[in-house]
């Protein structure tokens, strides 16, 4: 069973995760960091401007969630009150990242208050992805606190904001990991009997999730070594050579060889060393036959 430092340090991998996933792909650490030198002269520019002091507290979360300049921005905006000049939304979107960067920094009390504010102003103007973002979060700040019963209660709720049954899944897996590593066995429990209850009563995220849950099985046979042959091996040179000549095998077997070789750098170097044998091989030839033609004239 876990300990609390192990649970803690889990928590943040997910959170820490869950930034990663949501940063636009293909984005480099230079334009993450011209981002917040944008955002930064913008707020110098206007600095009663508390719409542009949460875009610059945002641009420094992207980056890196636990950067304490992240924090700090959060704090001016909290205790200047500015907070309060902004949309609902965006004040629902500024305490959201407040309680993170408060949870990274190991002060989860406080981020659970932030991010109860945030669940206040969601409910009065946001949508179902920034609700159900908002439960999941309040889900790993219950775990931290060590309360289960009010962690498994989030994810019942954030159920029921799913739109599609990619969205139920993932929340289910952030939530096992989330309670897994608690020391509460019956938290487990809990969760098992509110997700299973959910399947039961939608039928195609059960089918879905059953799914998802034979790919990983087969995975992890694979790659234990134990995976399950769907075809027999050949038994003689006969059929070896029939399976050669078999059109629909080298469909399967060169796109994985073309695939293999851009991926694998000394399997590359072998082929390249190969083709120069071969160049070397047959300018020998032809400067052996050129000889030998001069030798007999």
């Amino acid at each position: 069973m876990a300990t609390r430092a192990e649970a803690l340090q889990k928590l943040r991998e997910d959170w820490l995760a869950e930034n990663s996933d949501d940063r636009e792909e293909g984005v480099t650490r230079w334009q993450l960091n011209n981002q917040i030198a944008q955002a930064k002269l913008k707020t110098q520019k206007a600095p009663e401007d508390m719409d542009r002091l949460l875009d610059l507290a945002e641009a420094y979360g992207v980056l890196e969630p636990t950067d304490k300049r992240g924090l700090n921005v959060c704090e001016r905006l909290m205790g200047q009150g500015g907070v309060n000049t902004l949309d609902t939304q965006r004040q629902g979107e500024a305490y959201q990242l407040f309680g993170r960067c408060l949870f990274l920094a190991d002060k989860h009390e406080e981020s659970l208050t932030a991010l109860q504010r945030a669940a206040i102003c969601f409910r009065e103007k946001g949508n179902f992805s920034l609700r159900r973002r908002n439960n999941r979060a309040l889900l790993r700040v219950f775990c931290a606190l060590g309360r289960g019963r009010e962690a498994s209660e989030r994810l019942e709720v954030a159920l029921t904001l799913c739109e599609n049954s990619d969205d139920c899944i993932m929340l289910y897996i952030s939530a096992k990991q989330a309670l897994e590593h608690t020391t509460c066995d019956r938290d487990k429990e809990i969760l098992d009997d509110i997700w299973y209850v959910y399947l039961d009563t939608h039928p195609e995220e059960k089918v879905k999730f059953e799914q998802y849950n034979d790919t990983g099985i087969g995975l992890c046979r694979q790659f234990a070594g134990g995976e399950e042959r769907t075809e027999e091996a050949p038994v003689d040179w006969n059929e070896v050579w029939q399976r050669v000549k078999d059109p629909e095998v080298w469909k399967d077997v060169l796109p994985a060889a073309v695939e293999e070789c851009k991926t694998n750098p000394y399997l590359r170097g072998l082929l390249m060393l190969a083709g120069y044998l071969f160049l070397l091989y047959i300018i020998l030839i032809i400067m052996v036959t050129f000889k030998s033609e001069k030798a007999a004239m």
